[in-house]
């Protein structure tokens, strides 16, 4: 079992950025993505779990042991999408080399079974695989180092939408079979919503909200309506979440279904209405 807990930190990273005022206690099996509107939080989160920076308050226990006495086990605990090196000539080749040096991973059989579902066969040459490609064999062999904490960052990203459903599947299997906790983030709110089992929202270096995503069958939307009459209480009770209101025209984030929300919509002084996937910025507005 995997756990990150941390109270009350206030935390410099070696790369500048920041935490404050952080409080959470992570426990495994868990997927958990960072929403902020910069790269700020996830990369202090990364570099707290990698002893690089320095603590001015608080403090952090990472799978029992304090963060200043971390760090060695940092390299064999966390597990990094950009410390995955592609060499070799082959897909075979590529994937026994990184597994070296590597004592819990599984064996070059395994990894290579697992490769092969993902539809890479073992002589595959590594010069006609595309850069998506390289992302899934990279995310793919991380995922083999079988490390307690995994950290994505936003590498998903990086894939069309139906080969990030399919590593998202793996990602999943991966943290329940193995009990890890993986860690990522995303510029796209759906993709956070979909694969993330709770979410954190960052303004800056603060958190401002958690949200378990567990129960969750749907991806948030914004709603613009135009004209007057909208029975806005009515809204919020049904999940609405008021982002600006004027005299003729109501944005609100929405979260459940839409076809629910539907008939307050139909009032006859409403001329117009937009409904659009939901941005981060619309998230951070909300939570």
């Amino acid at each position: 079992m995997s756990n990150i807990t941390i109270n009350n930190l206030t935390f410099d990273a070696k790369s500048g950025d920041q935490l404050d005022d952080f409080s959470i206690e992570l426990n495994s099996p868990q997927v958990v993505g960072i929403c902020s509107n910069d790269s700020g939080a996830a990369t202090a989160i990364d570099e707290l779990l990698a002893v690089r920076g320095k603590i001015l308050n608080g403090d952090v226990t990472i799978n029992g042991v304090p963060f200043k006495k971390y760090k060695r086990q940092s390299k064999s605990e966390v597990g990094r999408i950009g410390d995955v090196a592609i060499k070799g000539k082959t897909v075979e080749k590529a994937v026994t080399h990184a597994l070296k040096h590597h004592d819990n991973a599984l064996s070059p059989e395994q990894a290579l079974q697992l490769v092969a579902s993902l539809n890479f066969s073992a002589d595959q040459l590594i010069a006609s695989l595309t850069d998506e490609q390289k992302k899934e064999l990279q995310l793919t062999i991380l995922l083999a180092w079988q490390c307690p904490i995994v950290i994505l960052n936003n590498s998903l990203d990086d894939l069309p939408a139906e080969r990030r459903t399919a590593l998202a599947g793996l990602i999943k299997d991966f943290a329940e079979k193995t009990d890890a906790i993986v860690l990522f983030t995303s510029n796209d709110i759906s993709t956070l919503m979909r694969y993330a089992k709770t979410l954190y929202y960052f303004n800056g270096s603060r958190l401002t909200s958690v949200r378990d995503l567990a129960m969750n069958d749907g991806v948030d939307c914004t709603v613009t309506v135009m004209g007057t009459g909208l029975p806005i209480d009515l809204a919020v009770k049904m999940g609405a979440h008021m982002l600006e209101e004027a005299a003729d025209e109501t944005r609100f984030l929405y979260t459940g279904n839409i076809q629910a929300l539907l008939p307050l919509l139909e009032q006859s002084t409403i001329t117009d209405v937009r409904i659009e996937d939901a941005t981060i910025d619309d998230e951070l507005m909300a939570y």
